[in-house]
């Protein structure tokens, strides 16, 4: 047995006085993405930690921004969210939920990626700004994803004239390759079963390829604490959509969220929760990672 597993036994014995059986209801993301299989994970570590008494139900959701959204309106206790959508959710969509949920611990980290036409010649994100009538399928309203791009305009308004589809995953891929848009945009785990389906799907990946996001938005902050980072991801993981050279991309952490409500009248949860991500954080990051741990580094 893994050592860190006789440390949740030991705890399970100091909380299972739990009782009645509680359930964290827990909004993720699309099934078959990674919060979703985050999520999953989540359901499996619990109940050991809390010796059966909590578990996890995983809600398929939107992304990050209708995560908050149910989080606020009491459908969820706790949520998967990217820390840049927590601020653009107070600041531009319910300044009045700001106090109402805690950013429990960070997960992992999220990778910016942006995949364009190579018919296109776009190789890195400014390239965009050179290309007449360029558009980018960076999702609908309540994705994470679309949050990000929404807050590289605001940091940099020229890309107000990169026009957004409402379209992300595999719709924002076929886009690309239909020549509906010039890239498609997503934040997303590195260990992605949706990007390796774009890298194995030869009509695909002929078609697109891993394009740098670099632009000097790492040095955007809120509060005196950078939100993003800068990083050289490995794309030869991706072999059939990488290009020549590692791009350089902005990474973003993703949150275990909770509402401030179920925090404050949750006490054994919350300690059972805790003491779930911490010793579970390994489990955590393989299934955002991958079994060789981060493709991408500083």
């Amino acid at each position: 047995m893994h050592p860190r597993y006789w440390l949740l036994g030991l705890v399970a014995l100091g909380i299972s006085t739990l009782a009645p059986a509680q359930t964290l209801r827990l909004c993720t993301g699309s099934p078959g993405k990674t919060y979703h299989a985050v999520g999953e994970k989540l359901a499996e570590l619990l109940p050991a930690m809390a010796g059966g008494a909590l578990t996890v139900e995983v809600l398929a959701t939107g992304g990050s921004i209708d995560n908050l959204n149910k989080l606020t309106a009491g459908e969820c206790d706790g949520a998967i969210v990217q820390g840049d959508a927590a601020e653009f959710f107070t600041t531009e969509i319910n300044p009045g939920a700001a106090g109402s949920f805690r950013m429990l611990t960070p997960l992992y980290q999220e990778l910016s990626l942006l995949l364009c036409s190579r018919e296109s010649g776009i190789d890195e994100i400014e390239d965009l700004l050179d290309e007449e009538g360029a558009s980018v399928a960076a999702g609908a309203m309540g994705s994470g994803s679309l949050a990000t791009w929404l807050t590289f305009r605001s940091i940099k308004p020229e890309y107000e004239q990169v026009k957004v589809v409402p379209r992300n995953g595999a719709e924002g891929a076929l886009a690309v390759a239909s020549g509906e848009a010039s890239c498609v945009f997503e934040v997303i785990a590195p260990q992605s079963d949706f990007i390796q389906a774009l890298n194995d799907n030869p009509d695909i990946a002929d078609q697109l390829g891993f394009a740098e996001v670099d632009d000097g938005f790492d040095g955007y902050e809120v509060d005196g604490k950078a939100v993003y980072q800068r990083v050289t991801f490995d794309d030869e993981k991706y072999d059939n959509l990488s290009g020549w050279g590692d791009p350089e991309l902005i990474a973003i952490t993703a949150y275990l969220v909770v509402s401030e409500e179920w925090a404050n009248t949750q006490s054994s949860a919350m300690s059972a929760l805790t003491m779930t991500l911490l010793t579970g954080k390994a489990d955590i990051e393989e299934v955002a990672y991958g079994t060789e741990g981060k493709p991408f580094s500083e």
